[in-house]
């Protein structure tokens, strides 16, 4: 849509809009709150804890000696001993996250296995989960490769039908390949597969300047660089295809910014907008009262350290200036830059977001790939235990010298997680006329990459959720002197707030029989236990109806939710 016509119809919306409110003034508003808060609606069948954002915080709470609640209650005129402490609202205790480490790391190869392939090696570079299975271009000794999946082992070569090789179309060579990773967009057919990446020294300075003049407050003053005396424009590009075969680069950056090394981009089906996660940096503005002279266009590049950036926009040949999102803290060295990102998902829960940031320590040039996890793909926070899920391995080893993951997090056909990266066997910024390159992959067994951990006994509550089935299926570990047990009660609220805040007033109701005096313990290692009752082995619940999860735990792991 054209910006004139976005303009018109935003008109006639507004125009409309305005005609309702004055018929109701507190109808917008009404509309606008309802879309806030519970319950909330699971893209995917899957709900792994990596943050709090699941888990209902719950409320203080204080009774009088009658039982009745009297929360911040002025009228209640109570001494300091006469009050008693009634928390509400399912308020979770004894239990914390925690992250694990992989416990394989190997090299990924796929071995040549045809005639195209022979003398060379087959590489893998870009991976998505589509249609079903997952798809991915590399690369072999006679050009660009497409491969497919059904289960992150064994890659096949689909005859493609595209590309002559000694007078047979019949191989996965490809015309030409995606420069960065792919992302679908299931909104689009003419483009349904898109991908972003660096440009440098595509562009011209008098392409630069005609950029800005367009778009005067969309563009970062570091992507003009100068490298030997001579103007080098770093930014982002952008690239499309319909079938993934056949890819046609934009003919002008998607992003006048300094996007150097991995930058990552996806689709967001609920805002249906595109997110791109770029390389950026942290300086700050400099002095203006300072003189602008030659060779000052780099002053910020030796003072300021790696981070992540996010650009968000409703249109792919053009994005915003980004946000910074995640830099490296007070709680890092101050040789620390945060140097790729990652972003990837947990499998089949693309509602739990993740990056895997590869973190260049630059005290000694090695690298850590660290975790973190968001909610909704703009606030990020580092996951409690991981902090090194893979470190740079000892020296002289494949990756002994530096290391940097790559989207996506998958799920192998065994259950395991997966996440590769790339590995070099001298540092980073070693003299790299010698080198041995390396793809690895990292092993979560059974998808064990995160839980919520009881040491001792807790509980805790999920916020009302709908899910995608009506049976639930956890991912568990108990000591045999442990347990973990399942209520759930309705995710509606029945009213509104009370004045003395008695949410047991206000809460669903537990569904009868699905009671904690009715759950069959979970006890032991269970990678897919399904939850029961005494009565009943699902939710008690319709589909597309909300609940909320109860978990009475006692020295256990869980890892997952699956819903059937």
């Amino acid at each position: 849509m054209t910006k004139p016509a976005r303009y018109c119809v935003i008109g006639i919306m507004y125009t409309c809009i305005n005609c309702i409110t004055a018929i109701n003034p507190l109808l917008s508003q009404a509309e606008d709150t309802a879309r806030v808060g519970e319950p909330y609606k699971l893209r995917g069948n899957r709900l792994v804890f990596t943050n709090w954002i699941y888990v209902r915080p719950g409320d203080v709470g204080w009774v009088d000696s009658g039982g009745k609640s009297v929360y911040a209650d002025k009228s209640a005129m109570i001494d300091q001993f006469g009050a008693t402490w009634h928390p509400q609202d399912h308020m979770p205790w004894g239990v914390r996250l925690k992250a694990y480490k992989p416990s394989e790391i190997r090299i990924f190869t796929v071995e040549p296995e045809y005639p195209w392939e022979a003398g060379g090696t087959v590489t893998i570079g870009s991976v998505v989960w589509d249609d079903n299975v997952y798809k991915a271009w590399g690369g072999c000794r006679s050009g660009s490769c497409y491969f497919e999946s059904g289960d992150g082992i064994v890659w096949k070569r689909p005859n493609l039908g595209l590309v002559d090789f000694q007078g047979s179309t019949e191989n996965n060579l490809i015309p030409s390949a995606p420069r960065g990773k792919v992302f679908i967009d299931p909104d689009s057919k003419d483009e349904h597969y898109k991908c972003i990446f660096e440009m440098s020294g595509a562009v011209t300075f008098e392409q630069y300047q005609e950029y800005i003049k367009r778009y005067p407050d969309d563009w970062g003053p570091r992507a003009l660089r100068e490298v030997d005396g001579k103007p080098l424009i770093v930014c982002l590009g952008g690239a499309v295809s319909s079938d993934g075969f056949h890819w046609k680069e934009l003919p002008e950056p998607v992003l006048m910014e300094h996007c150097d090394t991995d930058n990552i981009g996806y689709y967001d089906t609920g805002s249906r907008t595109y997110v791109a996660y770029i390389r950026t940096w942290n300086a700050l503005t400099r002095d203006p009262d300072q003189p602008v002279g030659e060779n000052t266009r780099d002053t910020w590049f030796p003072a300021s350290r790696r981070s992540i950036g996010m650009s968000v926009s409703d249109d792919f040949r053009h994005f915003p200036r980004s946000e910074m999102i995640l830099e490296p803290g007070p709680d890092r060295a101050p040789t620390d830059d945060i140097y790729t990102n990652c972003f990837t998902w947990i499998p089949r829960a693309p509602d739990i977001k993740l990056m895997f940031p590869a973190i260049w320590h630059r005290h000694d040039d090695t690298t850590t790939i660290t975790m973190a996890s968001s909610a909704d793909g703009e606030n990020w926070h580092w996951v409690p235990g991981g902090e090194q899920m893979i470190e740079t391995g000892p020296f002289g080893s494949w990756y002994g010298g530096c290391i940097f993951a790559f989207p996506p997090l998958m799920e192998l056909g065994n259950g395991d997680f997966a996440l590769r990266f790339s590995a070099v066997d001298v540092p980073h910024k070693y003299p790299r006329g010698i080198t041995r390159h390396e793809t690895g992959i990292a092993i979560w067994p059974q998808g064990r990459i995160m839980a919520i951990v009881a040491p001792e006994k807790g509980e805790f509550a999920t916020v009302a959720i709908v899910p995608t089935g009506t049976k639930l299926y956890i991912n568990a570990r108990t000591m045999r002197s442990g347990s973990i047990c399942v209520a759930v009660k309705t995710g509606l609220r029945r009213s509104g707030f009370t004045m003395a805040h008695d949410w047991e007033a206000v809460m669903g109701s537990i569904i009868p029989g699905r009671e904690f005096e009715n759950a069959i313990p979970i006890i032991g290692d269970h990678t897919r236990a399904l939850v029961r009752w005494k009565d009943a082995g699902d939710l008690g619940i319709k589909p597309g109806e909300p609940v909320v999860l109860l978990f009475r735990m006692e020295q256990a792991e869980l890892f997952a939710l699956e819903f059937e």
